[in-house]
């Protein structure tokens, strides 16, 4: 009695003829009904899929087997027929929503045609040892929710020991000749480790599938998570800091605001405004990673932006600067490729700020102080097109850049203050 899986040419014909690839088409069957499941889910239900099509094709190849003589094996050729038929509706069900159906179909299935086939060949033929692999399956398929399953892995413990223990050859309805029945063993055995093996290797796919989404996951998070807090920051709260707030002495921050936006708003469709903002908005980004400064936050059409933390930074103020000279030179090649013709109006200031992450949700790392409204002051009370300087920031950078004072103005919540615009950098002498 030969026991061997034929082999099936037609289908690699077909998958040459229809250009498919038979892995193309085992990770689409595999995929059936995972779609919005959790993580947990999508991997069981994988899994389970990936055994009923292994066991529908073992069942086929037993069927092969039996067919060199269906007279005498009829009985195994019809219920292995039936299984690999009945397994390979489990996908089916599994693709329509029917998972509960789905499992308790294919537990079933291997525990009933086991035994049925085990019981008619008798325990010579070793049939039985396959229920260790039965035993392994239920943990591997079955989600959570269905441990009710789970005594399948017991009713295939005890299938074993019946036909260990139990049942004698003598009792079996079909008796067949020794040599065959060693020859049978010889082969269950063999293909039992096999099954084994493969089971053991699906799992380490699917491992290392589910490892390789969990990375890619922590990637895209730890990315996003960047783009919202400094490393160091974010470093910190990760390591369990329920609130930080640090003190700085030697800060510049910068305030800058599109003039003419709220009236262009007015008559500009959402998509387009939105996206003259993620135009302009991108390119002070890319000058902010440019010079190593810290975005703060957008708050509509403003941008804030502060030099010096959360690592210090000796040109702090002179490097803001080069900052806004840069945001006035970007948006000036803005407006002359895509015709948006706005301007800017940028306030700067410099002193000690207090930084930090406040809340439970939605973080943000923001700055606290008389520097930062200062330095929105200097912004309200700016000129179009140019970059206006607190009298502290202009001390700083006076060796650098040309200034042109303002005199003494009235600021408001501020009083009196002297403030200078940036005329340009200072020529080499």
């Amino acid at each position: 009695m030969s026991m061997n899986v034929s082999p099936a040419p037609s289908s690699a014909v077909l998958s040459r003829k229809v250009g498919v690839s038979p892995l193309g088409w085992w990770r689409r069957v595999s995929k059936l009904g995972t779609a919005g499941l959790a993580p947990e889910d999508e991997r069981k239900t994988r899994l389970l899929n990936q055994c009923a099509i292994v066991a529908a094709l073992t069942c086929l190849g037993f069927t092969a087997g039996y067919w060199t003589d269906p007279r005498t094996f009829w009985f195994g050729l019809v219920v292995n027929l039936g299984t690999a038929c009945a397994h390979l509706g489990v996908p089916l069900l599994v693709a329509r929503g029917q998972r509960l159906a789905g499992v308790g179909l294919f537990l079933f299935l291997c525990n009933a045609q086991l035994a049925a086939v085990a019981y008619y060949l008798g325990p010579h033929v070793g049939y039985h040892y396959y229920f260790f692999a039965f035993a392994a399956v239920v943990f591997m398929v079955t989600p959570k929710q269905y441990w009710f399953y789970y005594p399948f892995c017991a009713v295939s413990v005890a299938g074993y020991l019946y036909f260990k223990f139990v049942m004698l050859q003598v009792d079996a309805p079909m008796q067949i000749d020794p040599y065959y029945g060693t020859l049978s063993t010889l082969v269950t055995v063999t293909t039992t480790f096999g099954t084994l093996v493969l089971i053991a290797y699906l799992c380490d796919v699917d491992t290392r599938h589910a490892e390789a989404n969990f990375a890619n996951e922590h990637d895209r998070s730890e990315r996003l998570l960047l783009n919202i807090l400094p490393r160091t920051i974010s470093d910190r709260l990760k390591d369990g800091q329920q609130s930080i707030a640090d003190g700085f002495a030697e800060v510049s921050v910068l305030f800058a605001d599109i003039v003419g936006f709220t009236e262009l708003s007015a008559r500009m469709p959402p998509d387009d405004l939105v996206r003259v903002l993620n135009d302009v908005f991108s390119r002070f980004d890319d000058l902010a990673d440019k010079f190593g400064l810290e975005k703060i936050k957008t708050i509509g059409d403003a941008y804030m932006v502060a030099a010096g933390l959360p690592e210090p930074m000796p040109d702090h103020a002179s490097t803001m600067v080069e900052m806004a000279i840069g945001m006035h030179s970007a948006l000036h090649r803005l407006n002359q490729t895509k015709g948006y013709g706005l301007a800017l109006r940028i306030g700067i200031h410099s002193g000690p700020v207090v930084a930090g992450v406040i809340g439970k949700k939605k973080f943000i790392y923001d700055l606290w102080g008389d520097t930062v409204n200062t330095a929105s002051r200097m912004e309200s009370h700016g000129v179009k097109d140019t970059i206006h300087l607190s009298d502290t920031t202009a001390k700083l950078v006076e060796g650098r850049y040309e200034l042109e004072a303002r005199g003494a103005m009235k600021i408001k919540g501020k009083g009196e203050m002297v403030t200078y615009l940036v005329v340009g950098p200072r020529a080499a002498v």
